[in-house]
């Protein structure tokens, strides 16, 4: 089927790009029921159509990186499932969607993609070369449309499951980006305080002579630890060690990893919050992967990965194990203590019913609903916390330097 390029207006914003058509009166049409305007439509060669885009280089080396956004992996199935639903082959969608990528990265899965299927390779098999952009559920689900010839509604079911994801995984972000910077103008201030301001406090007090309270001495001590450029480079040395030693353990050690991932799960309010984002996301991929006839035992082995948190993946494994023996799924995850009761309570009513699949949708939904009044209750109490906690150093460094004033204060009485 011929291809035209177009370039024209839609809601008042210049866009361009290719549509396949049967020939210029088809091509216009469909990009009048896309709300296009168009300025220019060309119909492209053959060798055109083939042609890779441009992928921008600066002294022979690429410019941009190849790397891929989940948001970019999800408008790039969004656009398939699209093209595919207007009854488009797969490989005409695949060669729309090359020519209009503009990251180098979708432009080298989609030829990859592109040459596997000429060769006869399968879609999903073709996915399954590029693993950092593609997961497992999302190739398994690719397989049920193609097994079932309704690719598109598994593509709409995948661009909903990504866009879910990035929702929680944007939601857990915000939350934690405002404490972190709270705490970084605390240590500011601190830092400043401490190299600036003291010093003045302590020649004023080597000037008149005054006896300085234990405390005030621990301050100027700190004060003066900070200012040597000796010390200040062991301390940051020892910090880096420390940080760098913590990320490799916790990569390389199995006790170490397990150790932070239970920290994690147990800290005030941001504990509670990863739990439900990631109960969330596992009941998200075993409601698409069993709406799709994936067994159960390899819907678990799929969603033990949508998380990296070790305890949440050795209960899933130890489930899947279980599951062998005919053991109800809702006892196996209330026998698991990381999963909260509501969880194996949906699904009773998911068995009894016969609808698991639903019922594992309706536990994402509740958690998703959960991790957004998590986020919202969590903002609502950091901020007051954070205020009180920077006050409270600001106004404790201050105590502690006016102390010694006080104290003459009290002797000239």
């Amino acid at each position: 089927m011929p291809q035209f390029s177009y370039s024209g207006l839609q809601a008042g914003k210049k866009v361009n790009g290719a549509i396949v058509a049967n020939d210029r009166i088809d091509a216009g049409k469909k990009l009048k029921n896309q709300k296009i305007i168009a300025t220019s439509l060309n119909q492209l060669k053959d060798n055109d159509a083939e042609a890779d885009p441009e992928i921008k280089t600066f002294l022979g080396m690429q410019i941009s990186s190849d790397k891929l956004s989940s948001v970019d992996i999800m408008l790039f199935t969004k656009k398939l499932e699209t093209m595919i639903k207007a009854d488009l082959p797969i490989m005409e969608a695949l060669k729309l969607a090359r020519r209009q990528a503009t990251k180098p990265g979708l432009i080298k899965v989609t030829k990859t993609i592109i040459e596997d299927l000429n060769q006869g390779k399968t879609f999903s098999s073709s996915l399954g070369k590029f693993p950092q952009y593609f997961d497992d559920s999302y190739i398994n689900m690719v397989k049920a449309g193609e097994s079932s010839g309704t690719l598109a509604t598994f593509l709409r079911k995948i661009v909903d499951l990504v866009e879910k994801n990035i929702k929680i995984v944007k939601d857990i972000k915000g939350a934690l980006t405002y404490p972190i910077i709270l705490l970084t103008v605390a240590l500011l201030v601190t830092v400043v305080m401490l190299v600036k301001v003291v010093p003045v406090f302590q020649e004023i007090y080597e000037s008149i002579g005054v006896e300085l309270p234990a405390a005030t001495q621990k301050v100027i001590g700190l004060s003066e630890f900070l200012q040597d450029p000796s010390r200040g480079g062991v301390l940051f040395l020892t910090l880096a060690i420390i940080i760098s030693s913590s990320i490799y353990l916790n990569k390389k050690v199995y006790g170490v990893k397990k150790f932070f991932h239970t920290l994690i799960l147990k800290l005030p309010a941001f504990g509670p919050l990863v739990k439900k984002s990631i109960y969330a996301k596992v009941a998200l991929v075993l409601a698409n992967l069993l709406g799709a006839g994936v067994s159960i035992i390899e819907a678990l082995e799929i969603s033990s990965k949508v998380t990296s948190n070790i305890l949440v993946r050795e209960a899933i494994g130890r489930i899947q194990k279980e599951i062998l023996t005919g053991k109800n799924l809702s006892a196996l995850f209330a026998s698991e203590k990381i999963f909260p009761l509501e969880f194996s309570e949906f699904m009773k009513v998911g068995e009894k019913t016969g609808s698991v699949d639903e019922m594992f949708n309706s536990i994402s939904i509740y958690y998703e609903a959960e991790v957004d009044n998590a986020v919202g209750a969590l903002k609502q109490f950091i901020e007051p916390v954070m205020i009180v906690f920077i006050g409270g150093i600001i106004a404790g460094l201050l105590l502690t330097l006016y102390q010694p004033i006080f104290n003459m204060g009290q002797v000239i009485q």
